[in-house]
């Protein structure tokens, strides 16, 4: 992921920031499928606590042109759109997002992940960015946002998600390794065979959570 604020001020206005992925080896890896969440640590069954329920999450599609919001392409799954990636092929994945001035101040994390299907094997292959950042209250001064701080994901490993009903959408590679530099340091969820990448119990909890919240408050 690249662009995200390290701070962001609750109510004030969309923020836009890219998920970039790359499938590094010589074989396709057909049909893969994007999920991305905000949300924070917090185990509250209080939802008023959870800042996922105040996160509004878009991203653009290529095909439409324009933005469409994740919560309405899930639905009852978790996938929000897939890309047949080939070999050495790269795609950017415009998003933003908005936090509403309800959401609860403290620490946020962003999670943007790849999954596919090992034709082969019949496994589950992931990879996946998680990025930490901090949520002000509104009003509060934010001169020096910085950027949002990547962090390496631990515990268990993420349970498959199901595609949005009536499929989900396509989103076309963009380019290259050959394009972008074998060496380049854009930050990339780095897709290879026969990884299987795990996120951290927060990230699973948000997931896992995801079908409570019925919506987005202001």
């Amino acid at each position: 992921m690249s662009g995200l604020p390290g701070k962001i001020v609750a109510g004030s206005g969309w923020h836009a920031f890219k998920l970039t992925a790359a499938n590094h080896g010589d074989r396709s890896l057909g049909q893969v499928q994007w999920l991305a969440l905000v949300d924070n640590d917090s185990m509250s069954d209080d939802e008023s606590d959870w800042l996922s329920d105040y996160a509004e999450l878009e991203y653009y599609n290529p095909e439409s042109k324009a933005w469409e919001s994740l919560a309405d392409e899930i639905g009852d799954g978790i996938y929000f759109g897939e890309t047949e990636l080939g070999p050495k092929q790269t795609v950017d994945i415009q998003m933003r997002v908005n936090i509403t001035a309800k959401a609860p101040a403290g620490d946020g994390y962003t999670v943007g992940l790849g999954g596919y299907v090992d034709q082969e094997k019949n496994c589950v292959h992931s990879a996946f960015d998680y990025y930490e950042f901090t949520v002000l209250k509104p009003g509060s001064p934010n001169e020096n946002p910085g950027d949002a701080k990547p962090k390496p994901g631990d515990g268990d490993k993420p349970a498959g998600g199901k595609q949005p009903q009536g499929g989900a959408k396509e989103i076309p590679p963009t380019g290259t390794l050959a394009e972008t530099g074998a060496n380049s340091m854009l930050p990339t969820v780095g897709l290879v065979g026969g990884v299987a990448v795990v996120v951290g119990a927060g990230a699973l909890f948000a997931v896992r959570r995801r079908k409570a919240a019925t919506g987005t408050q202001a």
